[in-house]
């Protein structure tokens, strides 16, 4: 069994400026907050948007900031390449609520071994919780101590990004029109909400935000949230009997109702789930947060349905009034976008043959920012990042995928330039 090395790690960025870049990032809590209406959710998003903002600058481009903490920055073509076709790149600033990114301690796991990772904190990162860490033996691998998320999800995916800007600002890489943006609370589902198509004004996009090395996700979930709210009636327990509505045992029977053999860790593939993540409450009223998640627009829609069901059962049992649901839209299965506008998609699966990355074009069980651009006509498949288990404690990060994603994303950039009919002379 290993364990990371923090001093392997500090020897390790000294010699390699793309993982100095990821490594940089983690200083920042960017924890996605649902209970927030602020714009981004947390303060730690907009702290390193500013980051960013002022990097982009000493590179003598012109990034903007917008109201909602969203960094765009446009990088002029290469001189006689203004014609092309125009890319827009995206990562996002925020991290899933599901762990901390407060206080992140990486370190490096060196030439793994294939025996499993212990963290600082005793927990274990062994084959049964990451089987794809038999992918990467030999690998080097960052960490965290346990305590947290590393933040690869999509820190990775902006350290790619922002290692490309680098090399694109002085023409370093020869490129059409590009446009990068760094998005917000995209863990949440609002991140598009304060994106807007014509403002980008691209052809096409791509999202810096998969997870193992070679993944081209071609197709996402739908996508709904739901905050179920149960209202209970308090008297004191002395003279409760007949009158007493307790709202937790109404969130209870509501979270009995739901299918259990339709969860996350019950379904796989191709299947759909409900899953709730988050309760609160009290005997007078609690609160419950979940999500709904299937590949067919039906089938989400059938799973909105049985959850509004599950609502009126609930007012059957305890009376009118003492539950209602707020359904929130988050995200929509690109797929029928990127079959009707294979472009960008065609141009992905050129970019790993020219890196010389092994293609695993994937049904992805989760979204991006790119399945709603694309429902909303900017088609944008999305490319690994390189994190594995994000979202929790055990995620990590190898880091030759992390450098295999840029040079994916740099052999995009370079194949768009060239244009769909690969003739590398400028435009006219």
């Amino acid at each position: 069994m290993q364990k990371g090395d923090v001093k392997a790690l500090e020897l390790k960025v000294q010699e390699d400026d793309l993982l100095k870049q990821f490594v940089g990032l983690l200083d920042y809590d960017t924890r996605a907050d649902f209970t927030s209406q602020d714009k981004p959710s947390s303060a730690g998003q907009l702290r390193l948007g500013a980051h960013l903002l002022s990097r982009l600058s000493k590179l003598k481009l012109k990034p903007i900031q917008t109201k909602e903490g969203v960094i765009i920055t446009r990088i002029p073509a290469t001189n006689g390449y203004e014609n092309k076709e125009k890319l827009c790149l995206l990562a996002h600033l925020d991290t899933a609520p599901d762990a901390s990114s407060d206080g992140v301690k990486p370190s490096l796991v060196t030439a793994y071994k294939g025996e499993g990772i212990e963290l600082d904190s005793g927990a274990i990162i062994d084959h049964n919780i990451s089987p794809e860490l038999a992918n990467h033996l030999g690998e080097d691998i960052v960490v965290t101590d346990g305590t947290t998320l590393l933040g690869g999800d999509d820190k990775a995916g902006i350290a790619v990004l922002m290692h490309l800007a680098e090399r694109l600002a002085d023409d370093r890489i020869v490129h059409g029109p590009i446009t990068i943006i760094f998005s917000v609370d995209e863990e949440i589902g609002r991140s598009t909400k304060y994106l807007d198509i014509e403002t980008i004004d691209c052809d096409f996009a791509v999202t810096i935000d998969g997870c193992e090395r070679g993944e081209l996700d071609i197709a996402t979930f739908n996508a709904e949230g739901a905050k179920i709210i149960f209202h209970g009636k308090v008297v004191h327990t002395a003279v409760a009997y007949g009158k007493m509505k307790n709202a937790i045992k109404m969130m209870t029977d509501f979270i009995d109702l739901m299918p259990h053999e339709e969860s996350p860790e019950t379904t796989k593939d191709e299947q759909g789930f409900y899953h709730v993540h988050d309760a609160m409450g009290n005997v007078e009223q609690a609160e419950l947060m979940m999500i709904l998640r299937d590949f067919e627009k039906e089938g989400l829609e059938r799973r909105h349905a049985f959850v509004e069901q599950a609502v009126d059962k609930i007012n059957e049992k305890y009376g009118q009034g003492s539950c209602e649901a707020i359904f929130v839209k988050q995200y929509e299965n690109m797929e029928t976008v990127l079959k009707e506008s294979p472009a960008i998609v065609n141009y992905c699966r050129a970019a790993f043959d020219r890196a010389n990355i092994k293609l695993t074009e994937m049904k992805v069980r989760g979204g991006t920012d790119g399945a709603n651009l694309s429902c909303r006509g900017l088609p944008c498949p999305n490319i690994f990042a390189g994190p594995l288990n994000c979202h929790g404690i055990y995620e990590c990060l190898p880091v030759p995928s992390l450098h295999a994603s840029f040079e994916v994303t740099k052999a995009l950039v370079e194949l768009v330039a060239l244009g769909q009919d690969g003739k590398s002379q400028k435009a006219e």
